[in-house]
């Protein structure tokens, strides 16, 4: 009987860590999150834990206050690209959502900052 406790616990635990993957998360950005950088970058790359469904995943940049910087977004497996032409000096944030192959929505958002 103890046997058969150890066994249902250990996958239960398995069964449970499995599920928390499951959700696409932002593994990592460029330009990184919170980071300041001295050049503009022409876009804003995000990486994610899980592949994307591309019709249903998108992100906007907007600078300081709220204006839009964005100027198109592609999705392909889990990396999504959001075009930004050229960005002056300021703090930006960048604010996304996905949806995940497997049907679990995220969503998140950082910011980063053009300047010395």
């Amino acid at each position: 009987m103890r046997r058969l406790k150890t066994i249902v616990a250990a996958l239960a635990l398995i069964g449970f860590s499995v599920w928390a993957e499951a959700h696409a998360m932002l593994d990592h950005a460029s330009p990184a999150v919170g980071s300041t950088i001295s050049t503009p970058p022409g876009q804003v790359t995000l990486y994610f834990t899980e592949q994307l469904e591309p019709k249903f995943s998108g992100a906007e940049v907007r600078k300081g206050a709220g204006n839009r910087v964005d100027r198109g977004v592609s999705v392909s497996g889990k990396v999504m690209r959001v075009s930004v032409g050229s960005l002056a000096a300021g703090t930006y944030t960048v604010t996304w959502h996905v949806l995940s192959v497997d049907t679990h929505k995220t969503q998140g958002s950082f910011s980063f900052t053009v300047g010395k």
